[in-house]
Order: structure tokens, then sequence, then C-alpha cells
């Protein structure tokens, strides 16, 4: 309080004497430049010069103030964008996950500017794009992921890759995954997609070579693994012309299992002018190993150069398969291959009562009427209704 009136006494008092000397003398001040000139008293010119220092440093004061809030301004801007940008995101993959492709495909372009990670919703854009059957849309979103995150080349890869094969585009997934191997030989997504792709291209051939890839990398399980190889090579035997071939190409292991080795004896089969001897051999080994039906019934419509040979071994086997139907008919064509007729009759009938089938009633019935019992024949035959082997019959005289 004291200092306050001290002050207020020490300005009025240099007011008082500063106001006597304007009064005793206002001095004189000229300011020339060219043709112009200015006159004013000396005490007008120091109030106009303090008054302008005052001015200057009060601009400067509020200027830098104002700077600096301007730079607060732009930080909360920034802050309530990125904000506003994440809140986005959350709602488009919300919407993502409610199958709102279209909306959650907006809201994630929208965003993808202002997220730190625009990739995920570079990506999952394209997935939205890709549900509403948009490809290009997808593809060109695909592509803005890819530009905005250095190092996204692989990830944006898989992406397209996995798309590509949803929409059936095999060819072009196709192309993707190798250029992705080319990066990483062993990674397990991509094995296991190729695997994938080169089965719906029906490239069985790639498909088995990959395996053993498949199997360092342990992408699938060994049952699995060993089922994907069976089928590769059973459907190799079924479409290559030259069966024995391909036989000589599957792994040892494999040459055991009781399908691979019936496709190897239909396939044989198919072909005119075949051999049949190395399948028949396959055929005998394999029922040694493991009794199989299916693998008698191929070993008994097979005819191979000894059917003496053939005929010998299933009369072997039915000493520990008295009553196995389809060893029985097995046994009756080839005795039929050996023109055995009264033989082959007799296994045909004891088949026959064991298990009816319309593959006994066609061959019983074409005997019987090759034979002369043609009533009978014909009974059979009608109640027959499958495709059987040329085997030879009696000739009448």
């Amino acid at each position: 309080m004291k200092s306050g009136l001290l002050l207020v006494a020490v300005a009025l008092l240099l007011g008082g004497l500063v106001g006597t000397l304007v009064v005793r003398d206002p001095g004189y001040v000229l300011i020339a430049y060219a043709d112009s000139a200015i006159e004013t008293s000396l005490w007008f010119s120091v109030v106009v010069l303090v008054t302008g220092y005052f001015t200057l440093r009060l601009a400067i004061w509020a200027f830098s103030r104002t700077a600096k809030s301007g730079g607060k301004v732009g930080k909360w801007l920034r802050r309530r964008k990125g904000r506003t940008a994440r809140e986005q995101t959350v709602q488009g993959l919300l919407q993502m996950a409610q199958g709102d492709w279209s909306q959650a495909r907006k809201l994630l372009t929208a965003s993808a500017g202002q997220v730190e990670s625009p990739l995920i919703n570079y990506l999952s854009a394209a997935r939205a794009a890709h549900e509403m059957g948009d490809i290009e849309g997808r593809d060109a979103l695909l592509r803005e992921a890819h530009q905005s995150t250095p190092g996204s080349r692989f990830a944006v890869g898989l992406t397209q890759a996995e798309l590509q094969g949803s929409a059936g585009q095999w060819e072009q997934c196709l192309a993707t995954l190798l250029r992705l191997r080319e990066q990483a030989p062993r990674h397990s997504l991509v094995l296991k997609m190729l695997i994938e792709c080169y089965e719906q291209l029906g490239d069985r051939q790639a498909m088995l070579e990959l395996l053993p890839d498949v199997r360092k990398a342990k992408v699938l399980g060994e049952e699995e693994l060993k089922q994907r190889s069976l089928d590769g090579w059973r459907v190799r035997l079924s479409e290559d012309q030259a069966p024995e071939q391909v036989w000589a190409m599957i792994p040892k292991e494999l040459k055991k299992h009781p399908d691979l080795v019936a496709a190897f004896a239909r396939a044989v089969s198919r072909q005119e002018g075949g051999d049949p001897t190395l399948a028949l051999a396959e055929l005998k080994s394999a029922l040694q190993r493991s009794w199989d039906s299916e693998l008698v019934n191929l070993y008994g419509a097979m005819k191979g150069e000894k059917p003496r040979d053939q005929l010998a071994a299933a009369e072997g086997w039915l000493k520990q398969h008295p009553d196995d139907a389809a060893l029985l008919l097995a046994l009756g064509r080839i005795s039929l291959m050996n023109e055995e007729w009264d033989k082959a009759r007799e296994y045909l009938e004891t088949s026959l009562r064991l298990e009816p089938s319309p593959a006994v009633y066609s061959e019983l019935g074409r005997l019987c009427s090759a034979m002369g019992d043609v009533e009978r024949g014909n009974e059979y035959l009608l109640l027959s209704a499958a495709d059987v082997p040329e085997l030879p019959l009696p000739v009448r005289g």
C-alpha cells in the first residue's frame, strides 16, 4: 500500500516537472527527407518515440503469445483428428464383424490417413471390398496398403493370395504365392496355400513335388500329409497313360498301401495292350500282407501271361478264407481264364450261395448259357446288372 502511494507521488512529481519544462521551452524538431519536412516540438517527438517503443514491445509480445497458443491449438487439433480416426477405425472393424461391408469400407478408408498404422485399415477395407464383389477396388486398396507402410509387401501379398483364392482366381493366386515363396521358401502359410492352389488347378505333380518341403516345414500332420500323398498319386495313376512309369516314381512305403495298389491295377486294366504282370504281382504281394476284398476282385478280373499260376495262388488263399465270396468269384473268373468250365461254375455257385451279387449272377448267367443251360442262364442274367470282364466261355458244338 505504501509502495503504491510512493509510486503515485513520484509520477505526479515527474509529471509536474515535465509540464514545467514543456511550458518553459517546448523545443524544436525538424525531420527533412528529399523535398518533404516534418516539424514538431521536442516533447511531442519524445512522446511519440516512447509510445512507439511500447507499442512495438506490445506487438512482439502479442505475436509471441499467439504463436505459442497456435502451436498448442495445432497439437490439440491433431490429437482430436487422431482420436476421431481411431474411433472410426474401431467402428469400421465392428461393421466388418457384423457383415456391413459397405459401411466398414467407408469408415476404414476415411480414417486410414489419420491413424498410426494405416496398413490395418487398408487391408480390412480390401477384405470388405472383396466381400462386396469389387475386385478392382480390392486390388486398389491392397496397393494403397503396400504404399502406406514400408516393409509390408509380404503381409499384403498373403492377404492378396487369400482373397484371390476365395474368389476362385487360382491362376492369379498361384502367381502371387510363387512370388511370396521366393521371399520365404519355407513359410508355413504360403506352403499350405500352395497345396490348396495346386489341388484346385489340378496340378497333382506340382503338389506332390511340394510335399517334401511341406513335411520339413511341419505344415501338415503326418496323417494328413500321407493322405494328400495317396490322393495325389491315385489321381496321377488314373489320369496318366503310362501307369507303370507313374508307379515307378511312387515312394516305396506308399506302394504298400492297398488303395494305391488298387488304383494301379485299375489303371493297367484300362490300358489297351498293357502288360498286367507287374500289377498282378503287386496285387499278390498286397494280399499276402493284408487281406482286402477289392484287391481280390481286381486279381480275379486281370488275366496274366500265366493264368495257371494265378489260379494256384488264389486256391492257396482259399485255405485261409474258405467262405470269402469275393475270393470264390475271383476263382471262378480265373478258372474261366484257364478254360476249366466245371470248376468255374462250382466256384461261382458257391460264391452266389454265400453272397449274391450282380457280378456273380452275370458270370453264372453267361457261363450257364454257353454250357447249354440256357433257361438257368437267362434267369441269372435277369438278376444281373453289372459290367463284367470279357472272359473265355465254352463253345457249344
